[in-house]
């Protein structure tokens, strides 16, 4: 990682920090262009690209197709070793949560400017629309390429633990034929216990993984995502039992995909296994959907008698959206929802707090 931070370092010196996309990586995320900086962290490649992209600008093609090549392979080696770290497939997981949300929500931002701008019809607010509408596409696409690269990198972590755990591509002693020429077991020897064969479905995961067939395992995750939810946590249990710990997190989005009733479903029997921490992360990846549909799982929480994790559903909602979208949440059932959002927004913070009262109000809600 430190060859691949001075390699960053000396590229950004020859660039102009105040224009370009440097000018704008740097203004939208100071803290993170610090951390790649400094090598503490490992920025997306489209980053990188977008840096070489300046770096032509400034000094021709010919500088891009030198320092290009050497790039990519600085950084294929810092990622590598920034993912051979303790505790890597959580924090993978964790940004890729938050990299789907990111674009699901430019995906939609993106269809409403796109709406707004034929609307607009060549009007005085039309080329500030289009503008903004460049950006949702740019916003759309780099979220999508970033959440692709991020879900490679757990698959390699995925495929890694299944090599450690079961060598030379087999999937553990359980999968093998008995040897039929082996000699028999002479009476009264003793024999270790062995161990309980790991569950079919984690088993057939790690060997889709380790014979290379990521597309046939990603299959396998979405149509466990639609098991019932009372085998969640089972699950959860069989791919960390094998080694695969890293595929939780794409299971989780797949089930935070599912319709409102079947997402709190997962979410309360995650809770009931005493998994919390992957039922929040459940929950707050179901605030990237249309505020009715996080309305209506809400409501499904509170009828489960699950009233925290409503509230931390919804908390998660006020942090991601707009008081104006976080109101019209409440709008299907005002007199569950707003007190439940009213206390949400004051978990978050008081400023938040102020901001989804002032919407309620100017809504016309009366609390």
């Amino acid at each position: 990682m430190a060859e691949f931070a001075r390699f960053l370092r000396g590229l950004t010196r020859l660039l102009d920090e105040t224009a370009g996309w440097y000018a704008v990586f740097t203004l939208r995320d100071p803290e993170g262009m610090r951390a790649c900086l400094d090598g503490t962290d490992v920025p997306p490649w489209d980053v990188v690209e977008s840096l070489l992209h300046d770096l032509a600008g400034w000094r021709g093609e010919y500088a891009v197709r030198t320092a290009g090549p050497r790039a990519r392979r600085l950084h294929e080696e810092a990622v590598a070793a920034y993912d051979a770290r303790p505790g890597a497939p959580a924090r993978l997981g964790d940004r890729l949560d938050m990299m789907l949300r990111e674009r699901q929500y430019a995906a939609l931002r993106e269809r409403e400017l796109r709406a707004a701008l034929l609307a607009a019809a060549g009007g005085p607010g039309a080329a500030r629309l289009a503008d903004e509408l460049a950006w949702a596409r740019d916003d759309h696409v780099r979220s999508g390429a970033r959440a692709r690269e991020l879900q490679g990198r757990l698959d390699a972590l995925a495929s890694a633990a299944v090599s450690r755990r079961f060598p030379g591509g087999g999937t553990g002693p359980y999968e093998r034929e008995p040897d039929a020429g082996s000699a028999p077991r002479t009476s009264g020897t003793p024999v270790a216990p062995a161990p309980p064969p790991p569950p079919a479905n984690a088993t057939r995961l790690a060997r889709l993984r380790a014979t290379g067939r990521g597309g046939e395992a990603h299959a396998l995750l979405c149509a466990a995502a639609h098991a019932h939810p009372s085998e969640l946590p089972r699950l959860m249990d069989e791919l960390e039992s094998v080694g695969l710990a890293a595929e939780v997190p794409t299971l989780l989005w797949e089930v935070a995909c599912l319709p409102p009733p079947r997402l709190a479903a997962a979410a309360d029997a995650l809770t009931a296994a005493g998994r919390t921490a992957e039922s929040v992360r459940l929950l707050r990846q179901g605030v990237a959907r249309p505020v009715g549909e996080v309305a209506h799982t809400a409501l499904a929480l509170l009828g489960a008698g699950r009233p925290a994790e409503a509230r931390e559903l919804f908390a998660a909602l006020v942090r991601a959206r707009t008081p104006e979208e976080a109101v019209e949440a409440t709008a299907s059932a005002p007199g569950e929802l707003v007190p439940l959002l009213l206390e949400a927004a004051a978990d978050v913070s008081p400023y938040r707090h102020r901001d989804i009262s002032h919407a309620l109000r100017a809504g016309g809600a009366g609390f």
